[in-house]
């Protein structure tokens, strides 16, 4: 066990993650390399790994080729001249060629001179501009591990925004290997929708219209690594329109969902993919502002020491009682804090003996946090939340996969909430249940595409205001600011 976790880790850590047969089919058939039109096109995998993609590049090409009346000798002389492939490891290029090598071995195609090569990608030119298709699954790496190739990565103008990872330079070179009719088809993680690393990458792809198609692959996972993946076509033309799909996890292959124009699915520097309809009214939602808000969201305490804060002490001074939000269960919590949310002299805390030994107990536990610069040893880690203890409040988890997932709790004066987020609003109960125990609000996260395991989703404070006082304005229109919170 332990070795197969460590041979995991030293794949992430080098981002080399396997491509499964079905993936390498689905990239190719939606690039459209298939058939008689492959023949004399220039294709290239330029993290090739052991070949996944390019074995079964080789095994197409010999069958059109083959079904055109080619010879085996011109077989191999196209394979040689038209089968492009780079690998910064020199042990999976050796593996590379002796695979495609036998994929053509079983047409009767010997003797190839494979355009395989051990190179760095990042630092290749030669075949810029010359590519009919650009495949693969890049390496997917984070630009602080990268200490050889930082600057390198840096260099590229995909990689100038955020704490960028590999797999976005990727998308850069691959462009920029395309010829002016070129298709690129890479699986990579899903993160470039929305994250600040791909900022950058997301303005050129909008601005060039390079999208033609996109595959969310949502909740399924193709490889072993817990990464939610995308399949994006991409070509150097300008297009239209971007086709949308989803996945079949169990019969592996995307499934036809909308036709979207470029306006439908960028909404705030990022890219939702949806049914066109839902979009739409995604868009208003998410470029709705009011001028108030019936509804204030903000996430529960950071103590960032929650087994020393919450449990059930045998003392009661400075203490409340506490909701987990993500679980709806209470215990109590040690709030060394007064009523305006200030934190308590130590002195005057601890005069309590038990208190005393608890704080003794766990000192250095307590000093070893990250805590904010003006916060003190014995308090909690964040500010956030303290202030709103004495405010009615309702406790709820950002934990879901559907309706009957979600934990909605009242809060009276003087109760805390961690674990999950808080919402401030002077409606009750029942009203707060009406518009989030809907389908509504299901498909409103769903949309928003922060997948977590075991099909579930998760959102944030900003999240669930938006949807929130959007809702709300939506139900009472002019009537909205009179309702504000107070």
């Amino acid at each position: 066990m332990k070795q197969m976790a460590n041979t995991l880790s030293e794949k992430k850590a080098n981002g080399r993650i396997y491509t499964p047969d079905y993936i390498v089919d689905n990239i190719l058939n939606l690039c459209g390399y298939c058939g008689e039109n492959i023949i004399n096109k220039h294709i290239i995998d330029n993290s090739c790994g052991d070949g996944a993609f390019l074995v079964e590049v080789v095994r197409r090409y010999c069958e059109a080729g083959l079904y055109s009346g080619l010879s085996v000798s011109r077989i191999a002389s196209d394979l040689s001249k038209y089968v492009h492939g780079i690998e910064i490891d020199s042990g999976e290029c050796v593996k590379a060629r002796e695979n495609v090598s036998k994929t053509a071995s079983r047409f009767g195609v010997d003797n190839v001179n494979w355009d395989i090569n051990v190179g760095d990608a990042l630092t290749v030119r030669n075949y810029n501009g010359n590519m009919d298709y650009v495949i693969g699954n890049p390496p997917y790496v984070r630009v602080h591990n990268l200490l050889d190739s930082y600057d390198a990565v840096k260099g590229y103008s995909f990689a100038q925004s955020g704490m960028t990872d590999l797999f976005i330079v990727f998308y850069e070179i691959g462009l920029n290997m395309l010829n002016p009719s070129g298709i690129l088809g890479y699986i990579s993680p899903s993160s470039l929708y929305n994250s600040v690393a791909g900022s950058d990458m997301r303005k050129h792809l909008m601005y060039n219209r390079n999208i033609k198609t996109v595959v969310d692959l949502k909740h399924f996972q193709p490889f072993e690594a817990a990464t939610y993946t995308t399949i994006m076509i991409l070509t150097t033309e300008r297009n239209r329109f971007v086709d949308y799909y989803e996945y079949d996890g169990k019969r592996h292959v995307p499934y036809a969902v909308s036709r979207l124009n470029y306006e439908d699915f960028i909404m705030n520097g990022s890219f939702v993919f949806g049914q066109k309809n839902a979009l739409v009214e995604l868009q208003k939602m998410m470029t709705y502002i009011g001028a108030m808000s019936a509804y204030v969201v903000k996430n529960g305490f950071a103590t960032l020491c929650d087994d020393f804060f919450i449990g059930n002490w045998s003392f009661t001074d400075y203490t409340i009682p506490i909701i987990k939000a993500s679980t709806g269960r209470m215990s109590r919590c040690l709030f060394p804090y007064d009523a305006m949310g200030k934190l308590i002299p130590y002195d005057v805390l601890t005069e309590n003996p038990s208190i005393r030994e608890h704080y003794d107990t766990h000192a250095e536990k307590l000093r070893g946090r990250s805590l904010e610069s003006d916060n003190l040893w014995y308090g909690f880690g964040r500010s956030q939340g303290i202030r709103d203890v004495h405010k009615k409040k309702f406790a709820i988890n950002a934990l879901i996969r559907d309706v009957s997932d979600i934990k909605l709790q009242l809060c009276e004066s003087g109760t805390g909430v961690y674990s999950g987020l808080y919402i401030l609003t002077d409606f009750d109960y029942d009203e707060l249940k009406s518009v989030l125990f809907t389908d509504d609000f299901i498909r409103y996260i769903a949309m928003i595409g922060k997948y977590k395991s075991g099909g579930y989703y998760t959102f944030s404070s900003k999240d669930l205001s938006r949807y929130l006082n959007y809702k709300f304005a939506e139900r009472n229109g002019n009537e909205y600011e009179q309702f504000a919170l107070s």
